[in-house]
Formats: C-alpha cells, sequence, structure tokens
C-alpha cells in the first residue's frame, strides 16, 4: 500500500472578496515557504470552488476560491508506505498554511480529506489496469458477465459513521512506459499514441477514501475538526482490506 496524494478542503461562507482579505497571509505564506504565486482570470461567471489564485510548492499546491481553500499534498516517497507518516507530514503541511489563512476566513462551513491509496502489484502479474480490476468487479459485483471480457470497472458508495461521512471510490490504476520517436522526416506530423504496444511498470487497485464533516452542529475549528478526521481517516485505510470485502484481493 502506498498514499501518493491527499487533498484538504476547508469550506467556508461564500466571501467574493476573499482573495483580497486572505493578501496578507498568502503573501506570508509565500515568505515562509517559497514557491510560486499564480493569478488566475476567471469569468465573473465561474463556479465559487474554481480556484482565483495559487501557490504552488515543491510538494504542495495550495488553491483559493470563494468559498474554499484547498491543499492538495504530495507526501515524499519515502513515508509514502506508512498512513501515520504520511498524515503526520500532510497535516504539519496543511497547519502551516491553514493557519495564516484562518484568521482571515468567513464563517467556517466543514472541512474533509480525500486520500487516494494505491496496492500495486509486486511483482507485477496483470497487462493492464482492468485485468488488475476483475477479480475485484467479481468479488464486489453480483452481475453475470457471461465469460465476457471487463472493459471498464469503478465503484463509488458512501456510508455516515458518527459526526463523518466516508465516500469509497475503487479502481485501478496503470503507468506505462511511453516512448516518443522523432519522426525521420521534418515538418509536421500526427502522433498518434497507442498505449496498449507499451510495457506497464505498475498495476493495481486504487481507491479513493474522502472523509468530510458536512455542515452540522458539531463542526467548530477547522484544525481542530482535520486533525480528528486525519485520526478517523487512519483507522478506515487501515480497515480497508475488512471493511470493503477486499481481504486476500489487494496486492
Amino acid at each position: 500500500m502506498k498514499i501518493n496524494r491527499q487533498e484538504i478542503v476547508v469550506s467556508f461562507e461564500l466571501d467574493t472578496s476573499i482573495i483580497l482579505t486572505c493578501g496578507s497571509a498568502l503573501k506570508k505564506i509565500h515568505d515562509k515557504l517559497g514557491g510560486r504565486i499564480i493569478s488566475i482570470n476567471v469569468p465573473e461567471d465561474a463556479p465559487p470552488p474554481l480556484p482565483r489564485v495559487v501557490l504552488k510548492l515543491e510538494d504542495t499546491i495550495l488553491n483559493i476560491g470563494l468559498e474554499r481553500f484547498q491543499i492538495t499534498v504530495n507526501p515524499p516517497s519515502h513515508v509514502q508506505d506508512s498512513i501515520e507518516k504520511t498524515s503526520t507530514f500532510t497535516f504539519r503541511r496543511a497547519s502551516s498554511i491553514l493557519s495564516e489563512l484562518i484568521p482571515f476566513m468567513p464563517r467556517y462551513n466543514w472541512a474533509g480529506i480525500i486520500s487516494e491509496v494505491q496496492y500495486p502489484e509486486k511483482p507485477l502479474k496483470n497487462k493492464s489496469a482492468i485485468e488488475a480490476a476483475t477479480p475485484i468487479f467479481d468479488k464486489l459485483v453480483k452481475i453475470d458477465r457471461n465469460n465476457k471480457k471487463l472493459s471498464a470497472f469503478q465503484i463509488q458508495f458512501g456510508i455516515k459513521e458518527d459526526q463523518h461521512f466516508i465516500t469509497y471510490t475503487i479502481d485501478a490504476y496503470e503507468t506505462r512506459q511511453i516512448e516518443l520517436l522523432t519522426p525521420e522526416q521534418k515538418g509536421f506530423h500526427q502522433i498518434v499514441i497507442d498505449a496498449s504496444k507499451f510495457p506497464v511498470t505498475d498495476c493495481g487497485i486504487k481507491i479513493l477514501v474522502d472523509i468530510n464533516n458536512k455542515p452540522n452542529e458539531h463542526n467548530q475549528n477547522p484544525l481542530d475538526d482535520l486533525e480528528n478526521i486525519f485520526l478517523k481517516q487512519k483507522t478506515t485505510i487501515d480497515e480497508i482490506p475488512n471493511n470493503l470485502n477486499l481481504k486476500g484481493l489487494l496486492p
């Protein structure tokens, strides 16, 4: 198992002037962490969640919309195989950013965390993502394929546990080594790539785990709520094989 991406969202009351309001905080974050600030020119009728400003760091991207802060973290490779270490790294990174932004934030609504959990095959057994997904389909879906090959697969469902909403999205992934050859003749050439002709270098099952505390009377402080969600996330990811009835099937 490895966790190569985590996404944190803090939702707040719509504020069309949020970019101006938190401008000094954004500058302070930039001075402290570095990175590059990108201002996005969006239409006036663009949806509120669409980012207006982006701060891009080496391992983190902060998106600021009119009703949310969204932080995407790519933990370093040496901690990706540990939910404990990955969550600690992500929470520290997110806290260093949110602690500057929260004082300028309008009324807080809810917080959430999405973790991308991959179960790579070692050694590599299948030649494609859909081959890796087939036994998962046969285990979870009570539909007779009549010996026909599976061509697409994705399952999503959600449950509510106490104050948290948990959504699982299950599919498969693959990585291929694609090489582009330089055309012998000069000039414009249309290049058509058939990915299936290139070797698979990584393959397995991918599960997105989305945990949030959509608006309820218990939401108080986003950092405290995120810390509780991270605790819930750790136990949820540890229990994926049992909770999803996939024990023995995940690589």
